[in-house]
Protein backbone atom coordinates (compact mmCIF):
# COMPACT_ATOMS: atom_id res chain seq x y z
CA UNK A 1 0.00 0.00 0.00
CA UNK A 2 1.38 3.32 -1.15
CA UNK A 3 1.56 5.36 2.47
CA UNK A 4 1.87 8.66 1.16
CA UNK A 5 -0.06 11.37 -0.01
CA UNK A 6 1.25 14.49 -2.20
CA UNK A 7 4.84 13.08 -0.77
CA UNK A 8 3.28 13.37 2.66
CA UNK A 9 3.14 10.22 4.76
CA UNK A 10 0.03 9.35 6.54
CA UNK A 11 -0.03 7.92 10.14
CA UNK A 12 -2.77 5.47 9.62
CA UNK A 13 -3.04 3.03 6.89
CA UNK A 14 -6.85 2.70 7.54
CA UNK A 15 -9.24 4.19 9.14
CA UNK A 16 -12.46 1.93 10.12
CA UNK A 17 -16.19 3.26 11.07
CA UNK A 18 -18.23 0.91 12.35
CA UNK A 19 -20.83 0.16 15.28
CA UNK A 20 -19.28 -0.69 19.33
CA UNK A 21 -20.72 -3.74 20.72
CA UNK A 22 -20.36 -6.44 22.66
CA UNK A 23 -21.50 -10.13 22.03
CA UNK A 24 -22.76 -12.57 24.48
CA UNK A 25 -21.82 -15.50 23.34
CA UNK A 26 -23.77 -19.62 23.91
CA UNK A 27 -24.61 -22.41 22.65
CA UNK A 28 -28.14 -23.49 22.03
CA UNK A 29 -29.85 -26.27 20.01
CA UNK A 30 -31.67 -25.39 17.08
CA UNK A 31 -35.42 -26.28 18.73
CA UNK A 32 -34.27 -23.02 20.90
CA UNK A 33 -34.23 -21.13 17.02
CA UNK A 34 -37.56 -22.28 16.66
CA UNK A 35 -39.16 -22.00 19.59
CA UNK A 36 -38.40 -18.39 19.64
CA UNK A 37 -39.24 -17.84 16.16
CA UNK A 38 -35.93 -16.26 15.08
CA UNK A 39 -33.77 -16.68 11.78
CA UNK A 40 -30.95 -18.97 11.95
CA UNK A 41 -27.89 -17.33 10.28
CA UNK A 42 -29.07 -13.39 10.44
CA UNK A 43 -29.50 -10.94 12.60
CA UNK A 44 -32.94 -10.66 14.41
CA UNK A 45 -34.44 -8.29 16.82
CA UNK A 46 -36.88 -8.97 19.86
CA UNK A 47 -38.79 -6.99 22.19
CA UNK A 48 -37.94 -6.59 25.82
CA UNK A 49 -39.59 -8.97 27.14
CA UNK A 50 -39.10 -11.48 24.37
CA UNK A 51 -35.25 -10.69 25.07
CA UNK A 52 -35.85 -11.67 28.65
CA UNK A 53 -37.43 -14.76 28.08
CA UNK A 54 -34.22 -15.53 26.04
CA UNK A 55 -31.62 -14.85 28.53
CA UNK A 56 -33.64 -16.75 30.93
CA UNK A 57 -33.25 -19.99 28.81
CA UNK A 58 -29.33 -19.15 28.02
CA UNK A 59 -26.74 -19.63 29.82
CA UNK A 60 -23.85 -17.07 28.12
CA UNK A 61 -20.31 -18.87 28.26
CA UNK A 62 -18.45 -15.70 27.59
CA UNK A 63 -18.72 -11.96 26.12
CA UNK A 64 -16.37 -11.01 23.25
CA UNK A 65 -16.14 -7.49 22.09
CA UNK A 66 -17.71 -7.52 18.23
CA UNK A 67 -19.14 -5.60 15.41
CA UNK A 68 -18.09 -6.54 12.29
CA UNK A 69 -16.35 -3.53 11.21
CA UNK A 70 -14.22 -3.25 14.13
CA UNK A 71 -13.81 -7.32 14.01
CA UNK A 72 -12.05 -6.31 10.68
CA UNK A 73 -9.88 -3.42 12.80
CA UNK A 74 -8.96 -5.77 15.77
CA UNK A 75 -7.56 -8.20 12.95
CA UNK A 76 -5.42 -5.57 10.94
CA UNK A 77 -4.23 -4.25 14.26
CA UNK A 78 -2.69 -7.78 14.70
CA UNK A 79 -1.21 -7.99 11.03
CA UNK A 80 0.96 -5.05 12.07
CA UNK A 81 -1.13 -2.36 10.24
CA UNK A 82 -1.71 1.10 11.66
CA UNK A 83 -5.39 1.13 12.10
CA UNK A 84 -7.78 3.87 14.15
CA UNK A 85 -11.28 3.30 14.43
CA UNK A 86 -14.01 5.46 14.54
CA UNK A 87 -17.44 4.42 16.50
CA UNK A 88 -19.70 5.73 19.02
CA UNK A 89 -18.78 3.84 21.88
CA UNK A 90 -19.99 4.65 25.66
CA UNK A 91 -18.31 5.34 28.84
CA UNK A 92 -20.06 2.48 30.24
CA UNK A 93 -18.32 -0.70 31.76
CA UNK A 94 -19.30 -2.55 28.36
CA UNK A 95 -17.73 0.34 26.58
CA UNK A 96 -14.31 0.13 28.08
CA UNK A 97 -14.47 -3.48 27.50
CA UNK A 98 -14.99 -2.71 24.06
CA UNK A 99 -12.22 0.05 23.88
CA UNK A 100 -9.70 -1.49 25.89
CA UNK A 101 -9.65 -4.95 23.57
CA UNK A 102 -9.04 -2.75 20.28
CA UNK A 103 -6.21 -1.05 22.09
CA UNK A 104 -4.36 -3.82 23.21
CA UNK A 105 -4.52 -5.00 19.46
CA UNK A 106 -2.62 -2.05 18.63
CA UNK A 107 -5.87 0.15 17.15
CA UNK A 108 -5.87 3.80 18.13
CA UNK A 109 -9.47 4.62 19.41
CA UNK A 110 -11.44 7.47 19.63
CA UNK A 111 -12.80 8.49 23.17
CA UNK A 112 -16.17 7.74 24.68
CA UNK A 113 -19.11 9.23 24.53
CA UNK A 114 -21.11 9.57 28.17
CA UNK A 115 -24.47 9.87 26.85
CA UNK A 116 -24.12 6.52 24.73
CA UNK A 117 -24.94 2.89 25.91
CA UNK A 118 -23.04 0.39 24.02
CA UNK A 119 -25.03 -1.88 22.30
CA UNK A 120 -24.84 -5.91 23.99
CA UNK A 121 -25.74 -8.90 21.08
CA UNK A 122 -27.00 -12.25 21.84
CA UNK A 123 -24.87 -14.61 19.73
CA UNK A 124 -26.43 -18.42 20.02
CA UNK A 125 -24.18 -20.64 18.62
CA UNK A 126 -26.29 -23.87 16.59
CA UNK A 127 -24.36 -27.04 16.72
CA UNK A 128 -23.05 -26.94 13.31
CA UNK A 129 -20.70 -24.01 14.13
CA UNK A 130 -23.80 -21.43 12.71
CA UNK A 131 -24.19 -18.22 14.59
CA UNK A 132 -27.54 -16.04 15.24
CA UNK A 133 -27.70 -12.85 16.86
CA UNK A 134 -30.54 -11.27 18.56
CA UNK A 135 -31.07 -7.98 20.30
CA UNK A 136 -33.62 -5.66 21.38
CA UNK A 137 -35.14 -3.38 18.63
CA UNK A 138 -31.85 -0.93 17.74
CA UNK A 139 -32.64 3.11 18.20
CA UNK A 140 -33.83 5.16 15.22
CA UNK A 141 -31.02 6.20 12.64
CA UNK A 142 -29.02 8.87 14.22
CA UNK A 143 -28.71 12.14 11.79
CA UNK A 144 -25.78 13.08 13.91
CA UNK A 145 -22.02 13.08 12.50
CA UNK A 146 -20.86 15.94 14.57
CA UNK A 147 -18.85 12.95 17.07
CA UNK A 148 -17.07 12.12 13.58
CA UNK A 149 -13.64 12.44 13.58
CA UNK A 150 -12.80 13.66 10.73
CA UNK A 151 -8.82 14.60 10.84
CA UNK A 152 -8.43 10.38 11.26
CA UNK A 153 -9.66 9.78 8.16
CA UNK A 154 -7.69 12.66 6.50
CA UNK A 155 -4.25 10.98 8.14
CA UNK A 156 -5.31 7.39 6.58
CA UNK A 157 -4.79 5.85 3.11
CA UNK A 158 -8.44 3.48 2.79
CA UNK A 159 -11.60 4.30 5.30
CA UNK A 160 -13.34 1.14 5.74
CA UNK A 161 -17.18 1.73 6.32
CA UNK A 162 -19.50 -1.30 7.39
CA UNK A 163 -22.57 -1.98 6.58
CA UNK A 164 -23.95 -1.60 9.87
CA UNK A 165 -22.74 1.86 10.49
CA UNK A 166 -24.42 2.70 7.33
CA UNK A 167 -27.73 1.82 9.03
CA UNK A 168 -27.23 3.23 12.47
CA UNK A 169 -25.15 6.57 11.81
CA UNK A 170 -26.40 7.32 7.66
CA UNK A 171 -25.61 10.47 8.20
CA UNK A 172 -21.90 9.99 9.48
CA UNK A 173 -21.26 7.61 7.08
CA UNK A 174 -22.15 9.76 4.38
CA UNK A 175 -19.64 12.25 5.91
CA UNK A 176 -16.91 9.88 6.19
CA UNK A 177 -17.35 8.60 2.94
CA UNK A 178 -17.41 12.50 1.48
CA UNK A 179 -14.62 13.08 3.75
CA UNK A 180 -11.99 10.27 2.20
CA UNK A 181 -13.02 11.27 -1.35
CA UNK A 182 -11.70 15.03 -0.71
CA UNK A 183 -8.52 13.31 1.42
CA UNK A 184 -7.61 10.70 -1.12
CA UNK A 185 -8.61 8.25 1.20
CA UNK A 186 -9.57 5.09 -0.91
CA UNK A 187 -12.81 3.70 0.15
CA UNK A 188 -13.95 0.19 0.97
CA UNK A 189 -17.37 -1.41 2.44
CA UNK A 190 -18.13 -4.29 4.04
CA UNK A 191 -22.07 -5.49 3.86
CA UNK A 192 -21.27 -7.56 7.47
CA UNK A 193 -24.91 -9.56 6.93
CA UNK A 194 -28.30 -9.33 5.29
CA UNK A 195 -30.13 -7.72 7.67
CA UNK A 196 -27.40 -4.69 7.67
CA UNK A 197 -27.93 -4.37 3.81
CA UNK A 198 -31.61 -4.56 3.68
CA UNK A 199 -31.28 -1.49 6.94
CA UNK A 200 -28.80 0.47 4.71
CA UNK A 201 -29.55 -0.85 0.76
CA UNK A 202 -30.20 3.15 -0.51
CA UNK A 203 -27.48 4.46 1.41
CA UNK A 204 -24.52 1.98 0.47
CA UNK A 205 -26.18 1.72 -3.67
CA UNK A 206 -25.40 5.77 -3.63
CA UNK A 207 -22.14 5.39 -2.04
CA UNK A 208 -21.31 2.57 -4.19
CA UNK A 209 -22.36 4.32 -7.18
CA UNK A 210 -20.64 7.73 -6.61
CA UNK A 211 -17.48 6.77 -5.38
CA UNK A 212 -17.14 3.25 -6.84
CA UNK A 213 -15.42 1.44 -3.85
CA UNK A 214 -13.89 -2.03 -3.13
CA UNK A 215 -16.75 -3.85 -1.76
CA UNK A 216 -16.33 -6.77 0.82
CA UNK A 217 -19.35 -9.33 1.20
CA UNK A 218 -20.52 -12.82 0.73
CA UNK A 219 -23.22 -13.83 -1.91
CA UNK A 220 -26.63 -13.75 -0.18
CA UNK A 221 -25.58 -10.35 0.89
CA UNK A 222 -23.68 -8.70 -2.53
CA UNK A 223 -27.98 -10.73 -4.26
CA UNK A 224 -29.98 -8.70 -1.86
CA UNK A 225 -28.47 -5.32 -2.48
CA UNK A 226 -28.76 -6.03 -6.06
CA UNK A 227 -32.74 -7.27 -5.14
CA UNK A 228 -33.14 -3.83 -3.09
CA UNK A 229 -32.71 -1.53 -6.50
CA UNK A 230 -33.99 -1.36 -9.79
CA UNK A 231 -32.18 -3.08 -12.78
CA UNK A 232 -30.10 0.00 -14.14
CA UNK A 233 -28.48 0.71 -10.86
CA UNK A 234 -27.99 -3.26 -10.83
CA UNK A 235 -25.78 -3.38 -13.74
CA UNK A 236 -24.22 -0.13 -13.02
CA UNK A 237 -23.28 -2.02 -9.15
CA UNK A 238 -22.33 -5.25 -11.33
CA UNK A 239 -19.28 -2.55 -12.25
CA UNK A 240 -18.06 -2.15 -8.98
CA UNK A 241 -14.84 -4.27 -7.65
CA UNK A 242 -15.67 -6.74 -5.15
CA UNK A 243 -15.05 -9.56 -3.20
CA UNK A 244 -17.94 -12.16 -2.97
CA UNK A 245 -17.23 -15.12 -1.10
CA UNK A 246 -19.19 -18.18 -1.11
CA UNK A 247 -20.18 -19.80 2.91
CA UNK A 248 -16.81 -21.18 3.03
CA UNK A 249 -16.76 -22.71 -0.24
CA UNK A 250 -14.27 -19.95 -1.51
CA UNK A 251 -14.27 -16.41 -2.97
CA UNK A 252 -14.01 -14.67 -5.87
CA UNK A 253 -12.25 -11.37 -6.72
CA UNK A 254 -14.31 -9.29 -9.51
CA UNK A 255 -12.45 -5.89 -10.65
CA UNK A 256 -15.53 -4.56 -12.55
CA UNK A 257 -13.99 -4.83 -15.99
CA UNK A 258 -14.41 -8.44 -16.81
CA UNK A 259 -11.62 -9.71 -14.42
CA UNK A 260 -12.79 -12.34 -12.85
CA UNK A 261 -9.94 -14.30 -9.55
CA UNK A 262 -11.31 -17.54 -8.23
CA UNK A 263 -10.10 -19.24 -5.14
CA UNK A 264 -12.04 -22.18 -3.75
CA UNK A 265 -11.47 -23.45 -0.48
CA UNK A 266 -12.59 -26.49 1.33
CA UNK A 267 -14.92 -26.04 3.98
CA UNK A 268 -14.34 -26.57 7.64
CA UNK A 269 -15.78 -30.11 8.60
CA UNK A 270 -16.53 -29.38 12.29
CA UNK A 271 -16.60 -25.28 12.70
CA UNK A 272 -17.09 -24.52 16.20
CA UNK A 273 -18.42 -20.86 15.51
CA UNK A 274 -18.53 -19.16 12.45
CA UNK A 275 -18.76 -15.61 13.67
CA UNK A 276 -16.56 -13.22 12.45
CA UNK A 277 -15.47 -15.53 9.60
CA UNK A 278 -16.04 -13.11 7.13
CA UNK A 279 -14.76 -10.42 9.11
CA UNK A 280 -11.42 -12.06 9.33
CA UNK A 281 -11.36 -12.86 6.04
CA UNK A 282 -12.01 -9.38 5.16
CA UNK A 283 -8.94 -8.42 7.07
CA UNK A 284 -6.63 -11.13 5.47
CA UNK A 285 -7.26 -9.73 2.06
CA UNK A 286 -7.11 -6.35 2.32
CA UNK A 287 -3.65 -6.65 4.40
CA UNK A 288 -2.17 -8.68 1.43
CA UNK A 289 -4.26 -6.72 -1.27
CA UNK A 290 -3.18 -3.85 -0.44
CA UNK A 291 0.04 -4.36 0.37
CA UNK A 292 0.86 -4.99 -3.18
CA UNK A 293 -0.16 -9.00 -3.42
CA UNK A 294 -1.65 -10.49 -5.96
CA UNK A 295 -6.16 -11.10 -5.51
CA UNK A 296 -5.16 -14.81 -5.67
CA UNK A 297 -2.68 -14.49 -3.19
CA UNK A 298 -5.06 -12.08 -1.30
CA UNK A 299 -8.12 -14.49 -1.18
CA UNK A 300 -5.93 -17.41 -0.17
CA UNK A 301 -5.06 -15.19 2.98
CA UNK A 302 -8.44 -14.29 3.41
CA UNK A 303 -9.28 -18.20 3.73
CA UNK A 304 -6.56 -18.76 6.10
CA UNK A 305 -7.84 -16.48 8.88
CA UNK A 306 -11.60 -17.14 8.19
CA UNK A 307 -11.13 -20.80 8.83
CA UNK A 308 -8.46 -19.95 11.99
CA UNK A 309 -11.86 -17.94 13.14
CA UNK A 310 -14.36 -20.53 12.85
CA UNK A 311 -12.26 -23.26 14.71
CA UNK A 312 -12.35 -21.21 17.42
CA UNK A 313 -15.07 -19.94 19.73
CA UNK A 314 -15.80 -15.83 19.27
CA UNK A 315 -14.96 -13.51 16.56
CA UNK A 316 -11.40 -12.55 17.29
CA UNK A 317 -8.53 -14.41 16.58
CA UNK A 318 -5.94 -14.56 19.83
CA UNK A 319 -3.39 -14.96 17.30
CA UNK A 320 -2.82 -14.64 13.47
CA UNK A 321 -1.55 -17.45 11.91
CA UNK A 322 0.89 -17.88 9.56
CA UNK A 323 0.70 -14.47 8.31
CA UNK A 324 3.51 -11.75 8.84
CA UNK A 325 3.38 -7.41 8.47
CA UNK A 326 3.52 -7.56 5.19
CA UNK A 327 5.65 -4.05 5.73
CA UNK A 328 2.85 -1.58 4.16
CA UNK A 329 5.27 1.44 5.17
Amino acid sequence: MNATSGGITKPYQYAILGNAVVDAITSVTDQLLADHKLTKGDSNILSHPDMLKLAEQVAVQQFRSGGSAANTAYTLGKLGARVCFIGKIGQDPTGRHFAEDLVKAGVTVTPGHAEHRTGEVFVLITPDGRRTMAQTQASQPSPDDAWVDESLIEQSQVLLLGAYAAGSFPAATSFAARTAAESGAKLIITLASNKAVQGAALLLQELIVTYSPLVIGNRSEWEALLAATDPHTARNLEKTPRVITRSGEGAAFYDGKGLVVDSPTQPVPRPADMTGAGDAFAAGFLHTFLGGGSPQLALQHGHQLGRATVLQLGPRLMSVPGLEAQGND
